[in-house]
């Protein structure tokens, strides 16, 4: 996390970062590209069944992808003060082309939306806020749906068993454990102060050259910092807890729609609680930023749960990639559209130059 109250500048350039960034995201192409030989199934007979799906699906999904988008977009004028449903949009779009299409995409996404909403005037205390609330609603929205669709999957026997599941279960389990424990942390002042000092801690580790501050004066310049930004994101929750509530559940529900319609395209008709169990496990390998998006893990989670409860290997894999192309690659082309005619119409533009309060 970068400094509150200030914008997140310009993500850090270096050798081992770029590296890395090229090796998940090549990791997660080649994932994508040795799926159909692990379920059985050639990219042949999934363009074949692709090919089989009428022009009238296809707009039927698009306009259910489309939808989600504009209910995003009201999440995202929630969570800040002042912004349109139309920037809400572009921030949702350009965010999610950048996060997809980069290596660390998601540390970049944030520093672009960071960037346009200085453009427009908002404070950096207003970005960091926003920053927080919007993905932190997001996060609870995936996870709140996610774990319960688990637990009844399990219950009612709609989960069939996962090669390493315990192994899976345990990761998942420290994660959401993890971010828990942050969470609580982050709601007492004992808990921010030490927040804060870790933070602190890993500034300074990872500054280029040493820092004159002291630790304990780092520390408190990151707890007054936190601290602000806790009280902005409290006070917007309490204001708008209905609008963030019942937003992130249509948001995740026309998620869930369009996953169901794309199954139901590709020629799946599974139980309702095996399709369920696998988009939950689809919605929580994609919070898993190992590859961007979650790529590679999130569509073999979904396929195992499919294909290990009998459904046919073709139609599955069909049916998972079309969903994954929606939520996830037709969003990088939309998203640079929208951002390059942003970036056409503010250029030569120095008024927002971020100094100002909106």
């Amino acid at each position: 996390m970068e400094r509150p109250d200030v914008v997140p500048g310009r993500p850090r350039r270096s050798g081992t970062r770029v590296a890395a960034g090229l090796v998940t995201t090549a990791a997660a192409v080649v994932a994508v590209a040795v799926l159909p030989r692990l379920v059985g199934a050639s990219w042949h007979e999934v363009a074949a069944a692709v090919a089989g799906v009428g022009a009238g699906q296809v707009a039927v999904l698009v306009v259910v992808w489309a939808a989600g988008l504009l209910v995003c977009a009201g999440v995202l004028t929630a969570s800040l003060a002042g912004l349109s449903r139309r920037r809400a949009v572009l921030l949702n779009l350009s965010g999610s082309a950048v996060a997809s299409a980069l290596p660390f995409g998601g540390a970049v996404g944030v520093w672009l939306n960071s960037l346009m909403l200085r453009r427009w005037r908002f404070s950096g205390r207003d970005v960091a806020s926003f920053t927080i609330t919007s993905n932190g609603v997001d996060l609870v929205g995936k996870f709140a749906v996610a774990l319960p669709a688990l637990a009844i999957a399990l219950a009612t026997g709609g989960m069939p068993r996962l090669p390493h599941a315990q192994g899976w279960s345990i990761a998942l389990g420290s994660s959401v454990l993890a971010g828990a424990l942050v969470v609580v942390a982050a709601g007492t002042s004992r808990g921010l102060r030490t927040l804060a000092g870790a933070l602190a801690g890993a500034d300074r580790l990872l500054a280029r050259s040493p820092r004159r501050a002291s630790a304990p004066r780092v520390a408190a310049e990151w707890f007054l910092g936190l601290d602000e930004v806790r009280t902005t994101v409290l006070a917007r929750v309490r204001a708008e807890w209905s609008r963030l509530t019942f937003g992130v559940l249509g948001y995740v529900a026309l998620q869930g729609l369009l996953f169901v319609l794309c199954l139901r395209a590709a020629g799946v008709h599974s139980a309702a609680t095996v399709v369920l169990a696998a988009f939950a496990l689809d919605r929580v390998a994609s919070s898993v930023p190992l590859t961007p998006s979650g790529t590679g893990m999130a569509e073999a989670a979904a396929c195992a749960v499919l294909i290990g409860a009998g459904a046919p290997a073709v139609p599955v894999l069909t049916g998972v990639l079309l969903y994954r192309f929606l939520i996830v690659v037709l969003e990088v082309p939309v998203g640079g559209i929208a951002l390059g005619g942003w970036l056409l119409a503010h250029r030569g533009d120095r008024s927002g130059d971020g100094r100002g309060l909106r």
